[in-house]
């Protein structure tokens, strides 16, 4: 019985890292989105989320969005498709609502609504600036950040997203498939401006999201991620979209 017992244990701890790699989520708490000691007694969800008086019925969104215009410093990918450019305080999809933090222009205790009413000035006031690491888009100037609000070839179909169609010049099959069997958020455009969950053919693209997790608190995506950040299988966040 004892040898069985210590045979247990091997196994168990053998599997443990990657029963805490493959582990979802693990909630906000603790985690550099955790904001509710920044004062006012503010909870977790509340520097984002608000269940009255949002600025914004989906995701009943409470932090002020950035008024930028992000685009890229180049016109198209080398397979011909163009760069977005959209509106932060307009713009549906989720990409605006990290970037209203991580542009720079709003500072994080920024928002809306709180106990009753709208705080008399924000709770707290860092922003992510120039020199920040976790500063981007400063200014609205996405250059040298893998594209967003941009379509996807989902299906290794050609996707029209945010007004953009993959370029002609794309070889679709360099892209997974369905990159949501490896953990990877898809979203689809309706036509009309409207950003929601899941892919559809021929409507599918990619936002922050898409390889980021804001409420994830496995440590072993430090940043949020979605995936590993090295390796060379589909566990390694690269992979999980692009096939090289």
């Amino acid at each position: 019985m004892k040898t069985l017992r210590s045979a247990l244990v091997t196994i168990v701890l053998s599997m443990a890292p990657v029963l805490a790699w493959a582990a979802p989520g693990g909630g906000i708490a603790g985690t550099k989105h955790d904001f509710s000691a920044k004062g006012g007694g503010v909870g977790v969800c509340t520097f984002c989320h608000t269940p009255h008086r949002a600025l914004s019925t989906p995701l009943l969104w409470n932090h002020k969005l950035s008024v930028n215009t992000f685009s890229w410093d180049v016109p198209t990918t080398t397979a011909g498709t163009t760069f977005p450019t959209f509106k932060g305080d307009t713009y549906k999809g989720p990409t605006a609502k990290c970037l209203s933090c991580h542009d720079g222009s709003v500072a994080v205790g920024d928002i809306a609504w709180w106990n009753g009413g709208a705080p008399i000035a924000p709770l707290d006031n860092t922003k992510h600036g120039a020199g920040d690491p976790n500063n981007v888009g400063l200014g609205g100037n996405m250059a040298g950040n893998h594209p967003v609000a941009m379509p996807f070839p989902y299906n290794n179909t050609a996707s029209t997203y945010n007004g953009v169609t993959t370029g002609s010049g794309a070889a679709l099959t360099e892209w997974q498939s369905d990159p949501t069997t490896l953990n990877i958020r898809l979203f689809r455009d309706d036509g009309t401006g409207n950003i929601t969950a899941g892919p559809v053919l021929a409507k599918t693209g990619i936002e922050c999201s898409s390889c980021h997790d804001p409420h994830n608190k496995a440590s072993v995506d430090t940043f949020f991620l979605r995936g590993r950040l090295s390796g060379s299988d589909t566990t390694y966040l690269c992979l999980k979209c692009h096939v090289k």
